[in-house]
């Protein structure tokens, strides 16, 4: 004799049906709904998937990072401009980018207790980009341009610290 499985409708998708079940609660799931868990697949209700504190930013915080990669963009983009006018560094400002991108990352670190996530990447890529703009009106345009290679790879260097 066989054993048939109960089907009934997911409670979060009405007319969805499926046969799964959470392992806490009996609620029945969707394959959408499920939340793999260490003990087996629970409802979300029931995994309480919380993020990490780390990737959490409250406000006042957020706040704290941001006019601190404000205040640095313009601190380093005054710094970045006066270093590559009297100098004309051209390639080798690409050292000076990854520098940059070292630096935010140590600044927003610093700002916001060791925060990560897209949030702290977003704040100093908007840092990083200030500080180039600024470099624009202080150096030439071709020395700019290499500026807009370094302000890449300190992106990059700063997502890659950041994430």
């Amino acid at each position: 004799m066989a054993v048939m499985a109960l089907v009934t409708e997911c409670m979060r998708h009405p007319g969805v049906e499926t046969a799964l079940r959470c392992q806490a609660c009996e609620t029945p799931i969707c394959p959408k709904c499920l939340v793999y868990s260490p003990v087996g697949a629970k409802c979300k209700d029931c995994a309480r998937v919380m993020r990490s504190p780390i990737y959490v930013l409250k406000p006042a915080l957020f706040l704290r990072t941001a006019g601190a990669a404000l205040v640095g963009g313009i601190v380093m983009g005054f710094a970045w401009g006066l270093i590559l006018v009297p100098f004309q560094f051209g390639f080798l400002s690409i050292f000076l980018g990854a520098g940059l991108g070292y630096a935010f990352t140590r600044l927003l670190e610093l700002a916001s207790g060791r925060k990560r996530g897209p949030v702290m990447i977003g704040v100093a890529i908007m840092g990083i980009a200030l500080a180039w703009a600024i470099t624009v009106p202080i150096a030439s345009w071709e020395v700019a341009r290499y500026g807009l290679v370094a302000a890449a790879i300190g992106v990059y260097f700063s997502y890659q610290n950041l994430r």
